[in-house]
Parts: C-alpha cells; sequence; structure tokens
C-alpha cells in the first residue's frame, strides 16, 4: 500500500510582497496530532524523504528556499546532511538546549553551506545569553508578534542588523504591524498576505474581476463550445484581452485571429482557464506577476485542493467540485482587490451555497473550506474533527494534497 506524506506550506514574504521561501511543517498525516519533529529522528528522517519524493521539492518551494524545524536530536544526528544545503534553511527550535555538543554540530552545517535560522526568538536577556554562543553561525532569526513587544522587536531588528543577521517577523496579521515592522528594517514577514485585509467600506470589485469570475465558475462546469463562446461575447473586455493574447503569438499560427471562436479553438479549454487564472491574478492591485505572487500561487492550490475533496464528499452533486474550486479561488479576493467578501459575492454570481461557505463557513462547501483553512494553519486539532465530520480518511486527505501540488506544479 503506498504511504504518502503530509505536510502544511506557509510562505514567507520578501519586503516587497514576493516569495521569498517557505516553511514546511511534516506530518506522518494530516491527522497526527503531534508533530513528526516530536517524535524520533528516524521516524522523521523517513517523512521528509516520503515528502520530498512523492510531492518534490521543486513543486512543493520552486526556486525559493525551505525553511524546516529541526530538534537538538535531528541537529545531532546529521538527519539533513544529505539534502541540499542551496535550498533548505535549518530552523532551529526556541526550546533547544545549547552546549557544546549542539554548538560544534551547528558550526558543521554551517561549514557545509547550510544557513541555519533561530525560530521564536524572544528578544530578553534569557534567550540572549542562551542563543549568543550560536549567533556566529545563524543568517535568520525569527521574532513573534504575539510574544515580543513592539518595543522589544525595534530593539531586535537594530542588535541583529548590527550583526548581519536577517530578521523575520512572525504573526504579522494587520497592515499596520506590517508596516510597523517594514519601518523597524524587518527583513521577511510570515501570517501579513493571507490575513484578513483593511477592507474599504463599500468598495466593489471591478467589472473585469467580476466577468474573469462567472466565466471560470462556467468552465468548472465543462461548458460547449457554443455555451463558452456566448458568455464570453458578454463580456467585451474578457474578449478583447484573449483576442489580444492569442495573437500576440502571431508567429505561431499564419493569421490574425479576428473572433472567439476562433481564439478559443486555437488555445484551448483548459488553456482558457489557466490564462483567466492568470488574468485574475494579474490585476493592477497586484504590482506584480501573478506568477510571482503568492496570492496566486495559493489560491491556485487552494482551489485545486477543495476541488479534489469535493469530489470525494460530492455523491450525486455534480456541481459541489465546480462551486469549491471557485470557494477556494473566491476566498483569496479579498485580499486581491482589497474589497468586502460580500460585494464580491455579489458581482461574481455566486450562488447561496457559495455564499454562506466564503461568509459563515457554514454547508458541505463551508465544511471543506474550514479543512483547508485548518491545513494551511497546521491546525492539527480541527484537521481531525473536520475529517471525522466529512468521512474522509487521512489517506484521501494525503491524496488531494500530493494531486493539488502536482497539478499547481504542472500548470
Amino acid at each position: 500500500m503506498e504511504s504518502l506524506a503530509y505536510l502544511a506550506r506557509q510562505p514567507i514574504l520578501d519586503r516587497d510582497g514576493k516569495i521569498f521561501a517557505y516553511e514546511l511543517l511534516f506530518r506522518d498525516s494530516p491527522s497526527s496530532d503531534t508533530a513528526i519533529i516530536a517524535s524520533d529522528v528516524l521516524a522523521t528522517a523517513q517523512v521528509l524523504e516520503n515528502v520530498l519524493n512523492n510531492i518534490g521539492l521543486p513543486k512543493l518551494i520552486g526556486e525559493h528556499k525551505a525553511f524546516v524545524n529541526c530538534s537538538r536530536d535531528m541537529l545531532l544526528d546529521n538527519l539533513f546532511g544529505l539534502l541540499n544545503p542551496r535550498c533548505f534553511v535549518l530552523e532551529i527550535l526556541e526550546d533547544v538546549e545549547v552546549d557544546e555538543t549542539l554548538v560544534r554540530s551547528v558550526e558543521r552545517y554551517k561549514q557545509r553551506g547550510f544557513e541555519l535560522a533561530l525560530d521564536d526568538f524572544i528578544f530578553n536577556d534569557e534567550f540572549l545569553t542562551r542563543c549568543a554562543p550560536l549567533f556566529p553561525y545563524i543568517s535568520y532569526v525569527k521574532m513573534d508578534l504575539v510574544d515580543n513587544t513592539p518595543k522589544a522587536m525595534a530593539e531586535a531588528a537594530k542588535f541583529f542588523k548590527g550583526k548581519n543577521i536577517k530578521i523575520l517577523a512572525e504573526k504579522v496579521e494587520t497592515k499596520a504591524s506590517f508596516k510597523k515592522c517594514l519601518a523597524d528594517g524587518y527583513d521577511y514577514f510570515q501570517g501579513f498576505f493571507f490575513a484578513k485585509p483593511e477592507l474599504v467600506t463599500g468598495k466593489k470589485i471591478d467589472a473585469t474581476s467580476a466577468a474573469i469570475l462567472r466565466i471560470l465558475l462556467l468552465l468548472r462546469k465543462h461548458p460547449s463550445l457554443d455555451d463558452l463562446c456566448k458568455c464570453l461575447s458578454e463580456y467585451g473586455d474578457v474578449a478583447a484581452n484573449l483576442l489580444r493574447f492569442v495573437n500576440s503569438d502571431a508567429q505561431f499560427h499564419s493569421h490574425s485571429i479576428a473572433n472567439v471562436r476562433d481564439a478559443i479553438v486555437w488555445i484551448g479549454m483548459r488553456n482558457i482557464q489557466e490564462w483567466l487564472m492568470l488574468m485574475l491574478y494579474a490585476r493592477p492591485e497586484m504590482g506584480m506577476t501573478p506568477q510571482s505572487s503568492p496570492l496566486f500561487q495559493n489560491a491556485s492550490h487552494r482551489a485545486k485542493f477543495l476541488e479534489l475533496l469535493a469530489r470525494v464528499v460530492s455523491g450525486t452533486d455534480d456541481d459541489l467540485p465546480a462551486k469549491a474550486f471557485m470557494v477556494g479561488l473566491i476566498s483569496r479576493m479579498d485580499a486581491l482587490v482589497g474589497a468586502p467578501l460580500e460585494n464580491i459575492l455579489t458581482e461574481s454570481a455566486a450562488d447561496e451555497d457559495m455564499r454562506v461557505a466564503l461568509l459563515e463557513r457554514t454547508g458541505r462547501l463551508g465544511v471543506l473550506l474550514r479543512l483547508a483553512d485548518a491545513v494551511d494553519q497546521d491546525d492539527q486539532k480541527s484537521i481531525m474533527d473536520l475529517l471525522d465530520e466529512l468521512k474522509i480518511s487521512s489517506t484521501l486527505l494525503n491524496r488531494c494534497v500530493n494531486d493539488a501540488y502536482t497539478w499547481a506544479h504542472e500548470r
């Protein structure tokens, strides 16, 4: 029987809001209530190998770095010795005992080319004294906004920059705290980009984004060519953009493409969907290319993950997977356009099932969305509870996680 490995992947953003790295959190299954790193080293090595072999590092992190948590035993037993030091940052847990043996191990990793980080650092005398022997080998320090005062956050930035150590702010939940950390000189951030944005009362989703959402919902229901042409013809801006897109590659066809039907036939139904998703997440508000946007990458994976889950539980409801895909996509739209979800739902022609799922997390779609939230947040208790509620095995959830990563990588 095939063994699958589950993980949570959390983005780490740079000062420009682009993905710098991912933190990878490993589990032997999504229903584990304790981290694998709390168990013996052999089990951890097996899970790490399983994750890398089943999903593959390029699918997980692309060309970015991967931060991985390290216990004392993992460091002393050389667990990561065979991994590529250009890809992995070894994150030393906050409760690790620092002694001469540990320092020698950390020094060896540094000599091999690994970067190392201190996790959940609290800027006080106890942490500074205990961790001082590690500072010469450390590239990053992660500061948690919940456990540190604003004064400590600012002082930590000055202190570690004086030691040429990059500093990362964790649990940055609001735009105000992000701006404060930015002003303090923090280099990297976790939490801010996927937190609920500051909403502007009355702001609406623009017409083009609303049209794209409506067309995407139709596409998930496998329309005929005539139905898709009719839908696209109702949205002039989208149709015009499609024609510009296909004619930008004129060297690949002998004549200019002048109508929507020919454009659809030329690029194919699947490519229409991919183009629409890129266009959606390349709206002017992004200020970056969609491929480098953490919102685009996260939303694409989340949408497919929810669609796969819905196929498992849909029964006779043929529309559930299509709606689940759109719920996953729309669940990131408020952060994209700075508009309340209520307005986005009105403009995107979402039905009542999708509305209550996104606004209240209720109904079958709502339960699936709560499970996706729990996976994103690595909330093990909620994952277990929701698996029971949905009557989904950990094996099936593993499969959905892995298949969604594969789909996102192949797009």
